[in-house]
């Protein structure tokens, strides 16, 4: 009997272009309580997109580009902000349905930017959708169990993340002008990220190849980008250190199996054409 129970979207995330970011912002007036002040009062300062991409090879390359919003300069980063969500990518963030995205859309908004596609579209996607991954989600089971920090989750893993700076510091180090540490943060809040997709993808699929390669080539692209010096501690992290051999196995395993495959085709072959067999 067919069920008239519509069907939830499924929320398997591909993974072969994904984009991770983060934001960092600051309010206006800081409420008296101490308490954090509601998202649409949040101005973003800074934000952090890393674009990973899977080649037909098995290799994965990397990009980061990360941008920070002076006065006068919102709608070049807002603009910005929609180039680097393009259509055809999975976009992964940490409470990024619940902050990030609605942060980014209300300022986009206040600045009349409307015609921002690549943002609505990651704004909008469906909570179990799969353009979009908040990491949030998934590891509380939609709500099943309590949402716990980023830095939580990292620290379980292995994760470098918040390693000098916390969000709560962002605010007084704008006021100073002290942008760099700002990005160094948010850069290193993304990477985070990242790697904590990496496990939860693999976790998901069963599957320890969604995480070996892409993590391992991470790191030899940290290690060969002398501007990305500030993030060594993800390249030699205990996830990273266990992803290269594991890595290495792997592609041998790979290319050992496809040897094999070639030979037995190459025997069938022979044997079709009714040719003696070569073994």
């Amino acid at each position: 009997m067919r069920s008239f129970y519509p069907k939830r979207p499924s929320d398997d995330h591909a993974t072969e272009h994904v984009v991770a970011f983060d934001i960092e912002t600051v309010v206006d007036v800081e409420p008296e309580d101490g308490s954090f002040p509601p998202w649409p009062r949040h101005k973003p300062v800074a934000a952090s997109f890393l674009r990973a991409d899977w080649a037909s090879g098995g290799h994965h390359s990397f990009a980061l580009e990360t941008l920070v919003c002076r006065a006068g300069e919102e709608e070049d980063f807002y603009a910005a902000v929609d180039r680097l969500l393009p259509d055809g990518v999975t976009s992964v963030t940490y409470n990024g349905r619940g902050f990030d995205l609605p942060v980014l859309q209300i300022g986009a908004l206040a600045a009349q930017q409307f015609e921002l596609a690549g943002l609505a579209a990651h704004t909008h996607a469906p909570r179990y959708g799969a353009r979009h991954c908040d990491l949030a989600d998934q590891f509380s089971g939609y709500g099943g169990t309590r949402r716990v920090p980023l830095a939580e989750l990292c620290e379980r893993l292995g994760i470098p993340v918040k390693t000098s700076v916390h969000g709560s510091d962002v605010a007084s180090l704008w006021r100073a002008g002290d942008i760099d540490t700002i990005v160094r943060y948010v850069e290193e809040d993304v990477l985070a990220t990242y790697v904590l997709w990496l496990h939860w993808a693999a976790g998901r699929a069963s599957d320890e190849r969604l995480i070996a390669r892409p993590l391992a080539d991470l790191a030899t692209w940290i290690e060969t980008t002398p501007h990305l010096a500030h993030l060594m501690p993800f390249a030699v992290c205990r996830p990273s250190l266990w992803a290269r051999p594991r890595a290495i196995h792997l592609a041998v395993s790979h290319a050992l199996a496809a040897a094999e495959r070639r030979v037995q085709i190459a025997a069938d072959e022979r044997a079709f054409a009714c040719d003696r067999p070569i073994f």
